[in-house]
């Protein structure tokens, strides 16, 4: 086993809480938004490096909420936010691929700011 693997196979010592709510939910939702503030600024290839940047952070908050989710006083928290863990990094996924084909799309359609 590789020092990679290990390292995602290894239980977390974070609060379950820090991880899920102020990694995960907080920043996460800090970073679509700027993202969706760019829609109408960048080329679509940076909107795309943009989305997979955004991905791939969704991957590794699923692995530290996965490795984590133990470090709760009740073992049902922990899979809870499993759970919702990983129905958020699916609705990433899709998200972020039909954000990205609106974007191929936005000169003809602009996304609407409302402000």
């Amino acid at each position: 086993m590789s020092k990679f693997q290990h390292w995602l196979n290894t239980q977390g010592h974070t609060a379950l809480w820090v991880v899920f709510w102020l990694y995960g939910v907080a920043l996460s939702n800090v970073l679509f938004g700027l993202i969706l503030m760019a829609f109408n600024r960048v080329t679509p290839s940076l909107f795309g490096l943009m989305l997979l940047a955004f991905v791939a952070y969704t991957a590794c908050m699923l692995n530290a909420v996965w490795r984590n989710a133990d470090n709760v006083r009740s073992p049902v928290y922990g899979q809870i936010a499993r759970f919702l863990t990983v129905a958020w990094s699916v609705n990433a996924v899709l998200v972020s691929g039909f954000l990205f084909l609106s974007h191929l799309n936005a000169t003809a359609l602009p996304l609407p700011m409302p402000f």
